[in-house]
């Protein structure tokens, strides 16, 4: 069966390499995220042309999610810098204002107290601030270290006024919407209002694409649920998350955050450090083989390599790691935790019902003709084990579906001829893509509008020669 866990894996320079494009497509990658926090916008467009044209070639639906920064501060060095235990630092706008560390959003200087955490570079650099006037902050450096041009700077204490949207995200995303990239990722969401923000933002430049919130500030923990009914799902962003909270409580916040996620069906990426030593070695930790499967576990719907493919050394092998965590994590179905979800609507009864009735016939497949993908996502979030086809005649569908667990997005012709039956189409596509087989039972279930609503229709189907529908003996 095939893998259900989704991988997502960063581009960058060590991607760029001949040939390394298509060896981790043919490793198991099904989604692709360009970090507009680093490089160029003519690398960005360079990369998501080459990512295109490989993925077409293997006739893969390969989802694209650009990352925009969000108000992510970095420090603003000419070069590195030694900050000293014991001494004092200045930040501010820039060196033309004397700070010895300038900030890529200087106005969030002003919402610093006294006595505020200043963390640096995912919190091994620690200080504290002592002094604050002239837009500037005198910090005391508590634990010193190196810090180089670019690394984050973590304000876990203070409630920053910044906008959610920065100059630098409205400029990602012009170059995201060029690219017509499928999904949006926003970087230190703090409320359900963010929501709003991106996507009015995004359509000024002619994008539709579904939204995800990166759940890395306190408040974003506090907030979650009402983010995750205005996003279209979220990230569990660790890296900074374990900055922003005790590092001890990121375990238990992200089994919850994945399980809000998915009473929502909400598709959830769990990132960060999850194959970190993959970088400079060929084979990673057990530490880091277990926490991909425990994110698997928790229900994930995607785990995500950064660094590891980006900048390291091992790009291939860290995606055919990582499928083969997957692979052998998916074979303990007993350790997945079962779903409690509230049932408000038609939808949440169809897909229920949907996944009892396989279960019950032990049938080898569901298959769900959509045009948006609801369906499918409603169906997937109960995690059955079956395929599950989502048959659909539009492209961008197709691709963004490839973010969702376990489902085989399928191509669906658009405008069928007069008379064709949606159902038997999808049937027949799923059999002509290789997602189901001759002898297979299907569920197949799909609404169809209806006087006062969406009127659901279930068949139970034997596949037949060419994909053809048959009634089950």
């Amino acid at each position: 069966m095939r893998r259900r866990t989704r991988i997502v894996a960063t581009l960058g320079p060590a991607t760029d390499r001949p040939g390394v494009l298509e060896a981790i497509l043919n490793a198991g990658l099904d989604v692709v995220r360009i970090n507009f926090s680093h490089g160029t916008p003519a690398d960005h467009l360079a990369r998501i042309r080459r990512l295109r044209e490989a993925a077409a070639g293997l006739a893969r639906p390969v989802a694209i999610l650009a990352d925009l920064p969000g108000p992510k501060l970095r420090a603003v060095l000419s070069a590195p810098i030694v900050l000293v235990s014991g001494r004092e630092v200045t930040f501010g706008p820039g060196h033309a204002s004397g700070a010895d560390i300038g900030v890529t959003e200087p106005e969030v200087l002003a919402d610093v107290r006294p006595g505020q955490r200043i963390l640096l570079d995912d919190g091994r650099l620690q200080l504290c601030a002592v002094r604050i006037g002239d837009g500037k902050v005198v910090a005391h450096v508590e634990v010193g270290g190196t810090l180089l041009p670019g690394k984050g700077i973590n304000l876990p204490d203070t409630t920053l006024s910044i906008p959610s949207l920065t100059p630098r995200d409205r400029d990602a995303l012009a170059i995201a919407a060029q690219a017509g990239v499928d999904w949006l990722a926003l970087s230190f969401v703090r409320d359900a209002a963010a929501a709003d923000e991106l996507r009015s933002a995004a359509r000024a430049h002619y994008l539709d694409a579904p939204i995800l919130a990166k759940i890395e500030r306190p408040e974003a923990v506090a907030r979650a649920d009402r983010i995750i009914d205005a996003f279209d799902g979220i990230m569990v962003a660790r890296g900074d998350l374990g900055v922003e909270i005790p590092l001890e409580q990121v375990p238990h916040v992200q089994k919850a955050l994945i399980t809000q996620a998915r009473r929502a069906a909400k598709p959830v990426i769990t990132a960060t450090d999850m194959l970190d030593s993959m970088r400079l070695n060929p084979r990673p930790t057990r530490a880091e083989a277990s926490d991909v499967a425990n994110a698997i576990y928790d229900g994930s719907d995607a785990v995500m390599l950064s660094g590891e493919t980006a900048v390291g050394q091992y790009p291939v092998e860290a995606v055919a790691c990582m499928d083969r965590i997957a692979r052998e994590a998916e074979k303990h179905r007993a350790d997945f935790p079962e779903l409690s979800v509230p049932v408000a609507r038609m939808d949440d009864h169809v897909s229920q019902e949907t996944c009892d009735l396989a279960r019950k016939l032990q049938a080898q497949a569901i298959i769900a003709p959509t045009r948006t993908g609801r369906l499918p996502r409603l169906i997937a979030r109960h995690r059955p084990p079956v395929t599950i086809v989502a048959a659909t005649p539009d492209p961008g569908t197709l691709r963004r579906l490839a973010l969702v667990w376990g489902l085989s997005p399928v191509l669906l012709p658009d405008g069928l001829a007069p008379g064709t039956d949606r159902l038997d189409a999808a049937v027949r596509a799923a059999f002509h893509s290789g997602a189901v087989s001759t002898g297979d039972l299907a569920v197949v279930v799909a609404h169809h509008p209806a006087e006062g609503g969406e009127c659901p229709t279930i068949r139970v189907v034997r596949i037949g020669p060419n994909g053809q529908p048959l009634a089950p003996a």
